[in-house]
């Protein structure tokens, strides 16, 4: 199977004219098709999504899934049309999350699963199978993570925070600053222990309060140097208490 990624809608079109596909099949394409390229193929296009639509539909499924607490994410593979992933669905996988699930490492293994839902769909189009209107109930929308959400807002509890620090890794990441120095945080675990928002409770576990309980800090990655735990950072950090992450 040829793989392309074209960069504009004229080498899209060149692409197509070219190969005279009977099929063709996206992933994480970003563009929008115009509808007399959807007519060109014989068999149409499919898209390849990674959420169980109609929930999270949009351009950051994942991570929108991971940030509110799903317990399933997954792959969808459903015919393209003009709507925002609104296509019937041919195929589905279900992909379990938990409260470790990290962006990077889902979306690593739905690439690599979703082989399956797609040689389904596939078999299904050349057995002459329709596919499946979407529901109508249970829609929502995953639009496209802004730099900005990265920042930590202290006053959110704990248990939002650390799903925001899974779900923005690799990009834009979680980050804060103390001292003025900008720190991303890398991994986090929830503690029942109460704070005041950002403030250092202590140094050994580094806890940081929250609006509702704290987080233990695990990993960070200073600003201008690599990624390291929170002890390694504490030794040549020299924080004395009383301090507050802003």
């Amino acid at each position: 199977m040829t793989c392309y990624k074209p960069s504009t809608n004229e080498e899209l079109a060149d692409i197509l004219q070219k190969t005279e596909a009977e099929l063709v099949i996206t992933l994480a394409y970003g563009r929008l098709i115009k509808t007399s390229e959807l007519q060109i193929p014989k068999h149409g296009w499919l898209n390849v999504h990674f959420s169980l639509l109609p929930r999270w539909r949009g351009a950051a499924p994942v991570q929108r899934a991971i940030a509110a607490g799903d317990e399933q994410s997954g792959v969808t593979v459903f015919k393209l049309e003009q709507g925002l992933d609104t296509g019937p669905i041919y195929s589905t996988l279900i992909y379990p999350l938990n409260d470790r699930s990290r962006s990077d490492e889902v979306l690593k293994d739905l690439s690599s699963l979703c082989i399956q839902p797609v040689n389904q769909a596939l078999m299904m189009i050349a057995a002459g199978e329709p596919a499946t209107t979407q529901e109508s109930d249970g829609i929502t929308l995953a639009p496209k993570i802004l730099k900005s959400e990265g920042r930590i807002d202290w006053n959110r509890d704990s248990k939002m925070l650390d799903r925001r620090i899974r779900a923005f890794q690799p990009w834009p990441g979680a980050y804060t600053s103390l001292n003025g120095t900008r720190i991303e945080i890398i991994e986090a675990r929830v503690s029942e222990t109460d704070g005041a928002a950002g403030e250092v409770i202590s140094i050994n576990p580094l806890l940081v309060g929250t609006g509702s309980g704290s987080l233990e800090i695990i990993r960070v990655k200073p600003e201008n140097k690599r990624e390291m735990s929170s002890s390694d950072w504490l030794r040549g950090a020299r924080i004395t208490l009383p301090c507050a992450f802003e």
